[in-house]
């Protein structure tokens, strides 16, 4: 599976005097078997890396198998945008979007709890990479707020500091 970079859409893309010179950001998700396609959009383009997402999440929260993959999403992915010639800047870094949990959900649950919206919990994703530090959800201890806190500072950090363009969530800088 691949994205057809010879669709009538990215040519009309290139044509146009106007949206062939602004900088275009993928979400590279579609549904079905092949749908993740980061990596494989034109080089005009930067994509929302997910596998940087999941690294970066699973890297702090104290995964083995994370570290060695976490220095390549660190320093910009080349794996996924190295053969196209493309730059860091391709990758779009970050650990929070508009789907899944905000960053003070990701470092207070291990499990989703979205019973309340009539749903019965099965909408959302159920596989967030997330540590609640030791209590789930809401809590008054001391030592699992400070390392709730310090956790939101270690991923904020990273995005921030990782080659490639951070994203942040809004309202995640607030904690």
């Amino acid at each position: 599976y691949a994205v057809d970079r010879l669709s009538a859409f990215f040519d009309l893309v290139q044509q146009d005097p106007v949206v062939s010179a602004v900088k275009l950001i993928a979400e590279p998700w579609d549904i079905g078997e092949g749908g993740y396609q980061v990596g494989n959009f034109p080089a005009q383009w930067s994509e929302w890396n997910g596998r940087y997402r999941d690294t970066i999440r699973d890297f702090w929260r104290g995964e083995p198998a994370a570290l060695a993959e976490f220095g390549s999403r660190f320093t910009g992915s080349s794996d996924l945008y190295q053969a196209d010639t493309r730059r860091p800047t391709a990758s779009i870094n970050f650990v929070t979007a508009h789907d899944g949990f905000t960053l003070t959900d990701l470092v207070s649950y291990n499990d989703k709890h979205n019973e309340a919206n009539g749903e019965g919990n099965r909408d959302g994703e159920s596989h967030n990479r997330s540590w609640n530090c030791g209590v789930e959800g809401p809590t008054d201890d001391a030592a699992v707020l400070a390392l709730r806190r310090r956790q939101r500072r270690n991923l904020v950090a990273t995005v921030l500091l990782s080659q490639g363009v951070p994203m942040l969530l809004g309202g995640d800088e607030l904690g």
